[in-house]
């Protein structure tokens, strides 16, 4: 646990934090706005201070600036106690006493509704301080230890009160002062006036950092559990309607354009603090103490603005239709080959270095949790690995902000001598700008090994003589020549492509060997009609028929100028006649995809 009580902290050079860097630098000399001066102690604080924070799912705190600078609550704490408001009470009970409908009207409206005498919703002054009475407790010291305690829940970590802005709240708080004895005069505020104010203000008075914004409003945006902790603070379906009704009212009468503009719920405070959440993904914490006309933090809204508009973070952005139904998106790290055939020397070294090559394959739409997860995964990496191999092959949709986040970490990866590879059939242009892209996992695997194996002196790219190749053993030199001369030779251009060797009948191939350059075997999709590239071959590696499986085999590509030698079943039997001590070795040759060289029907 950190200072502050929560888990450790994002790394300041990780790809999230420069995101959060970079809005707030943009913003920073943004200089409108003035801090609340109707509450004496807040129009104290300082009006550079600007800090923004971010949290995940899981707990993972991210931040930029003044993130632990600690603020009063003020109105952002309005959402937490409604949640507890209805924990307490249940939906039904609690909107007997307060609306749940946006009033079009400042924080401060002493508007209520005909007839009922409600608040028009929980978000506005009239509407908290009736949810502030709703509270477990017999007393309202016991109404605020419950409030206090659940805050503190939400954050995460234990919170504490500001005496003197408790004390400038209670001198300066007529107009709210105003609007409780009108509610109690309507009869939907009971008890003592003074008594259940000042639990109200104590409530806004309660300190609060950035990052403890970011928790608990990402406490809202997971379904009421505390990503930090672990613990459920609220029930689903409560932090369900809080989120419903932040989204409507949470920026008072400027709601409408703050949900056609950012599109994500939120709640501002008097103090400069503005607390969002993103259903399912994450929270946000900002803080910047000068407010526009209608109360709100101006470089606040101007950095949620740019979050939304830069990550495309919109709730109501539509989905593009995907060409084929996809599974719960997740990350698995798993060691995986390339099926490129390789020589007896190459395959060694590979797997002695197993571990130098991570892949990590993505399902689903690729959003900002996956990616962030997809970050940190990388970021954890031990040493040893050299290459990231991320398949995009099962990927739908690919949000704005996991591109910026890939992006970033492609660029962070660099700089520790990591190289990042994409795998993605559909070669969207997301983040080629700072990664190598390739149309499948397998050619990006074989990418990856190919420069790790050139890097040991092993270049799979030399050319390998048939008289050279593992597949002779320990034969001595004539036997070598021998053995070559029974050999035919074929040399394919660059994009020249054959039939595979069983579509020869009446001379079949029973041994395919490439000296240089290399092949792909290509076979037949489920639609008959189109190819894909299933495995490849080069300079070194021995191919038998059974590496050429009859009905899915369509046709061998030369991807550069190759040259194979090529044995046939009648080459075989001259062979053998000739030379019986070669066959032997033939016979025994340990090939990859068959134990021995299958010599087809020579008797």
């Amino acid at each position: 646990m950190d200072r502050m009580g929560h888990e450790p902290q994002a790394s300041a050079h990780d790809p999230l934090t420069a995101l959060l860097d970079g809005v707030r630098l943009r913003l920073r000399d943004l200089n409108d706005g003035e801090p609340a001066s109707y509450i004496p102690e807040l129009g104290r604080v300082d009006p550079r201070l600007f800090g923004l924070s971010l949290c995940t799912l899981d707990g993972q705190v991210y931040g930029s600036g003044d993130r632990d600078v600690r603020f009063t609550a003020q109105s952002v704490s309005k959402p937490f106690v409604f949640a507890l408001a209805l924990a307490d009470h249940g939906l039904e009970n609690v909107l007997a006493r307060v609306g749940a409908e946006p009033s079009g009207e400042a924080f401060n409206s002493i508007r209520l509704e005909p007839g009922t005498g409600r608040p028009p919703n929980p978000m506005v002054n009239a509407g908290a301080i009736v949810t502030s009475s709703l509270v477990s407790g017999d007393t309202p010291k016991a109404r605020f230890d419950r409030i206090l305690d659940g805050l503190s829940a939400f954050a995460g970590r234990p919170l504490t009160i500001d005496e003197a802005v408790y004390a400038s709240e209670c001198a300066t708080g007529d107009r709210n002062r105003a609007l409780a004895y009108l509610m109690h005069n309507a009869g939907s505020l009971t008890g003592d006036v003074e008594a259940e104010l000042a639990v109200y203000f104590r409530q806004c008075s309660v300190l609060v950092t950035c990052d403890d914004l970011a928790v608990m409003h990402a406490t809202l945006a997971g379904g009421g559990i505390n990503p930090v902790t672990g613990e459920r603070v609220v029930a689903s379906r409560h932090a369900q309607h809080v989120l419903a009704v932040m989204a409507t009212c949470g920026m008072y009468d400027a709601s409408g354009q703050w949900m056609l503009r950012v599109g994500m719920p939120a709640k501002s405070g008097v103090s400069g603090g503005i607390g969002v959440a993103l259903p399912s993904q994450f929270g946000i914490g900002v803080f910047s103490p000068p407010l526009e006309e209608k109360g709100n933090s101006v470089r606040g809204i101007a950095a949620c603005h740019l979050i939304s508009d830069q990550f495309g973070l919109h709730l109501m952005r539509a989905t593009a239709p995907e060409r084929r139904p996809l599974p719960p998106r997740s990350l698995h790290p798993t060691p995986l080959r390339s099926l490129r055939h390789r020589t007896r020397a190459q395959r060694a070294a590979l797997d002695a270095r197993a571990e130098r090559i991570r892949v990590h394959v993505l399902q689903g739409d690729l959003d900002f949790a996956t990616a962030e997860q997809t970050l940190r995964a990388a970021l954890d990496l031990p040493d040893a690995v050299g290459w990231f191999v991320l398949d995009l092959t099962r990927v739908g949709r690919i949000e704005p902000v996991a591109a910026d986040l890939l992006r970033g970490l492609a660029e962070e990866l660099r700089a520790r001598d990591l190289r990042m590879v994409l795998a993605d059939p559909d070669e969207r242009q997301a983040m080629t700008r700072t990664t190598d892209e390739f149309p499948d996992l397998g050619r990006a695997l074989e990418a990856c090994e190919d420069e790790l194996l050139t890097g040991i002196g092993l270049d799979p790219d030399i050319p390998v003589p048939l008289a050279d190749c593992d597949l002779f053993g320990a034969a001595d030199t004539g036997l070598r020549a021998a053995l070559a001369e029974a050999f035919d030779t074929l040399d394919l251009k660059a994009g020249e492509s054959v039939a595979p060797p069983q579509a020869v009948p009446l001379d079949r191939i029973v041994l395919w060997y490439v000296e240089s350059g290399r092949l792909a075997v290509c076979a037949d999709t489920a639609d008959t009609v189109t190819t894909r590239r299933t495995w490849s071959a080069g300079p070194g590696a021995a191919l038998t028929p059974a590496d050429f499986p009859p009905g899915r085999t369509r046709k061998v590509l030369a991807e550069r100028d190759t040259r194979c030698r090529t044995l046939t079943a009648a080459g075989f039997r001259r062979l053998r006649e000739r030379e019986p001590d070669a066959v032997a070795f033939l016979e025994r040759a340990p090939l990859e995809g068959a134990e021995t060289v299958d010599r087809g029907d020579v008797t």
